[in-house]
């Protein structure tokens, strides 16, 4: 007897091309695929009728920050503002909701959106507070600026010496790795709170039908260190909470925190059923928006601004050798050329130490590439973790920052495919939405979603629909070392699934924003349903 037969739609499993009518389910797994009349044969405790909806393995959100999505959106969220003075009133609007708050956490601005195009200063938050730490940090999360409360704050911190040439005292911008000292000034949150946090991001995940994600969450927090961040997600799957399984890309800054991870004995695929250690990540660029993604020539109007190497190749060299060696998979935040080339060698150097096989290694982003990089990583089986919803800012932005003699190979998912490399779609929430939909459209289109340019930006990089589905569902099962339990839909696969209102291979690739999730299920339970959807 099954528990539930879903029928009258199209399922896709995501294996050669096979579409069913119906699927059965029997506890957390599938179990029966086949045509209506087929269905009407088997025992079931519930008959669900799709009325011609389409079933897709579930969404598998490739790369994205969780914990910090959560975070930023139940503080002060500055992704709509227009202006620097936007940004006072929304820091202002939340000061008079929450009068007793002891900081203030903003995130989401963009001065490219700005009349003025310039950053906040440390001034412009002196106007909201002298007394209580404000930071506000750009959307890209490579650059914030604090008030003179926070500043004073971070510069006593005893750690703050490492990290002076990324700290503009005057203005109050800290880049990079800089921003996170603004954590460290703050007390450590309860248990409580994170994970109330963590349920949050899950919920609105189930909503855009994920519910498998590859999220980076150690430094997501103020206050929250990794290994509360580790406890926190396995408690709540000891609680039968999880609506998400997450793979933890365990983000590190050091050395010495990566070697004390692995002294405790954490390695790539341990686990429940909800929450894995996924791969060691790292950092070693910051963004376009912020000139700080390490490209090999300089940027467009400069002779010497190339960006900003977060690790020197030796550091590189030590913590990717580090983690090769015990065992861990290793994905690298890379968006500029020179930061690619460096992080390749460090993999290529650390697997002739260390020959293994299947590593699964990848880089994150890989935005400003070349034929040459794109051939390295085919060699090496580097993974391509992408973002294609990018390109509604980046097509407009790429042009003013980057040499022209560096755009040819540059977010090249269809050179990608054609060489063979793993392509896993994700959003990078909170600086972009995690909306599939909306980031399939990207991919088949490269148009923005107002529409244009014409044909696309860069046409000869679209990719078919098959591709951009398998980006959030096939793919993504495989980068998480997942693909014989989740990304397909076959006899003994778990019954993660996304419920769509419409067809996203038969539609108007124009239309695909259209479409609605219907309903959400991970491992047979139904944890999303628009009201009356089913």
């Amino acid at each position: 007897m099954l528990d539930a037969i879903l029928y009258h739609g199209s399922v896709y499993s995501m294996e050669n091309g096979q579409v069913y009518e119906a699927i059965g389910i029997e506890g957390d797994t599938v179990r029966f695929l086949g045509s209506n009349e087929e269905a009407e044969k088997q025992m079931a405790e519930q008959r669900i009728d799709l009325h011609g909806r389409t079933v897709l393995p579930d969404f598998n959100e490739g790369h994205m920050h969780l914990a910090s999505y959560a975070f930023t959106y139940c503080n002060a969220p500055l992704f709509d503002c227009r202006s620097v003075e936007e940004c006072q009133e929304a820091v202002r609007a939340y000061l008079q909701k929450h009068p007793e708050a002891p900081w203030v956490y903003a995130r989401g601005w963009n001065e490219d959106y700005f009349a003025e195009k310039r950053y906040p200063t440390k001034a412009d938050l002196d106007a909201i507070s002298e007394e209580i730490p404000i930071l506000m940090v750009r959307v890209c999360g490579h650059l914030g600026v604090c008030n003179s409360a926070a500043f004073e704050q971070i510069h006593a911190l005893k750690e703050a010496k490492a990290w002076q040439e990324q700290m503009q005292e005057e203005s109050g911008l800290l880049y990079e790795g800089a921003c996170e000292l603004f954590y460290r000034i703050l007390p450590k949150p309860t248990p409580a709170y994170v994970e109330e946090l963590l349920l949050n991001g899950m919920k609105a995940l189930n909503e855009c039908g994920i519910t498998t994600c590859q999220t980076d969450d150690f430094v997501a927090i103020p206050g929250a260190d990794w290994q509360q961040m580790i406890a926190a997600y396995q408690n709540l799957e000891a609680k039968n909470q999880m609506t998400v399984r997450v793979y933890e890309q365990c983000i590190f800054e050091n050395l010495t925190g990566l070697q004390a991870f692995l002294q405790a004995g954490y390695r790539t695929g341990q686990g429940g059923e909800y929450f894995r250690i996924g791969p060691l990540k790292l950092i070693q660029d910051g963004s376009l928006g912020a000139k700080t993604a390490l490209l090999s020539q300089p940027y467009k109007g400069s002779k010497d601004e190339y960006g900003l190497a977060v690790f020197t190749q030796q550091e590189l060299d030590d913590l990717i050798d580090t983690a090769h060696e015990a065992g861990m998979q290793i994905a690298v935040h890379c968006i500029g050329d020179q930061a690619m080339q460096m992080t390749l060698e460090a993999l290529e150097k650390a697997q002739k130490r260390t020959p293994r096989t299947d590593c699964r290694h990848g880089l994150v982003h890989v935005q400003i590439s070349s034929r040459e990089i794109l051939e390295r990583m085919s060699r090496g089986g580097v993974i391509a973790y992408i973002q294609p919803v990018f390109i509604e800012y980046d097509m407009d932005m790429v042009s003013a920052r980057v040499q022209e003699a560096q755009q040819e190979n540059i977010y090249a998912w269809k050179s990608m495919e054609e060489l063979g490399i793993l392509t896993v779609g994700g959003s990078d929430a909170p600086i972009e939405s995690f909306d599939v939909l909306n980031n399939l459209y990207y991919a088949v289109t490269r148009e923005k979603l107002a529409g244009g340019p014409k044909g696309g930006w860069k046409p000869e990089q679209k990719v078919s629909m098959q591709e951009a589905v398998a980006m959030f569902t096939t793919h993504a099962a495989k980068a998480c070392f997942q693909e014989d339990r989740i990304g397909r839909l076959l006899p003994g696969m778990k019954a993660d699934l996304v419920v769509l209102s419409q067809d996203p291979f038969l539609v108007d690739p124009h239309t695909l924003p259209q479409i609605e999730v219907q309903a959400t299920m991970i491992g047979g339970q139904m944890v999303y349903q628009k009201e009356k959807a089913l």
